[in-house]
């Protein structure tokens, strides 16, 4: 192909990508929602990619085995009762190389304390990470993570060993708060 069939097959791909893509069809005018529309239900359809095996390491991975957290109860796990149930997904732990550095609350992340990191969760607030097996462990959240889809808290290493989690590195656990921190008057 000559230069001058180059340039020309480019540009006829760039007017297809710029033009004639369903991204187009986002900028479309949207009527008003009156009083008596049903909210518009969403759901999640099922992966099936195939789940990558579970390493130890799990911390420097990219694969993403399509698992999506479930909330329980609240929209928001800032604004979860107290004693209920508030969260269901994936739990990890924080790799050895963290032990030192400064976590999102400015306290230094201390591998032999019971503390994990959440999303949304005030700093102080106190959480029973329950596996399905039944075991438990009670940790305060000091951090803000994890940050990959799905995985819904990791856990210092303590944590992590008491409820048998550095053997399998990622592993399905439901979140149930127990205390958190009055909000801060506004």
């Amino acid at each position: 192909m000559t230069p001058q069939g180059r340039r020309v097959a480019g540009r006829a791909l760039a007017f297809l990508l710029l033009f004639c893509t369903p991204a187009c069809s986002a900028h479309q005018p949207v009527a008003p929602r009156t009083s008596g529309d049903a909210p518009i239900a969403r759901t999640v359809a099922p992966s099936t990619a195939p789940v990558p095996p579970r390493g130890r390491d799990d911390d420097d991975a990219d694969e993403d085995d399509g698992r999506i957290s479930t909330p329980i109860a609240p929209a928001s796990a800032r604004d979860a009762k107290k004693g209920v149930r508030i969260q269901r997904g994936r739990a990890t732990y924080y790799a050895d190389k963290f032990n030192g550095r400064a976590t999102a609350s400015g306290e230094r992340y201390n591998p032999r304390a019971l503390t994990a990191a959440h999303r949304t969760l005030p700093f102080g607030a106190l959480v029973d990470v329950i596996r399905r097996d039944g075991r438990r462990v009670r940790v305060r959240i000091n951090d803000r993570g994890p940050f990959k889809r799905g995985r819904i808290i990791d856990l210092s290493r303590r944590a992590a060993e008491r409820i048998g989690l550095i053997k399998d590195g990622v592993t399905d656990v439901t979140l149930e708060l127990i205390w958190k921190p009055s909000r801060r008057p506004r």
